[in-house]
């Protein structure tokens, strides 16, 4: 077990933040997933876009993984999140 999650079972919601390439709809990722999405827009690389939201278990997440990769997404990370943290991408700030 992780020393940052001690107890992580595989059949319980957790919150998680994942980078994967290019531009996703954030309205489609809102109702099939119901995650947010964020587009990072970097210089001199491929676009990304951010999704952070809470996944109903392992088999879950698996599920947006296949997604993802069925629609031609790389998934760069994947950050598990405490129920407390910031859910805006590391390095950018909210527009007002």
């Amino acid at each position: 077990m992780s020393e940052l999650f001690p107890e992580a079972p595989l059949d319980l919601p957790a919150h998680y933040r994942l980078y994967v390439t290019g531009v996703l709809d954030s309205s489609w990722v809102e109702r099939h997933w119901g995650m947010t999405s964020t587009l990072v827009e970097l210089i001199g690389e491929p676009d990304q876009t951010v999704l952070v939201g809470e996944v109903a278990d392992q088999a879950a997440l698996m599920g947006v993984f296949n997604a993802l990769y069925n629609m031609g997404h790389t998934v760069v990370s994947v950050e598990r999140l405490h129920s407390d943290a910031d859910p805006q991408p590391a390095g950018t700030e909210e527009e007002a």
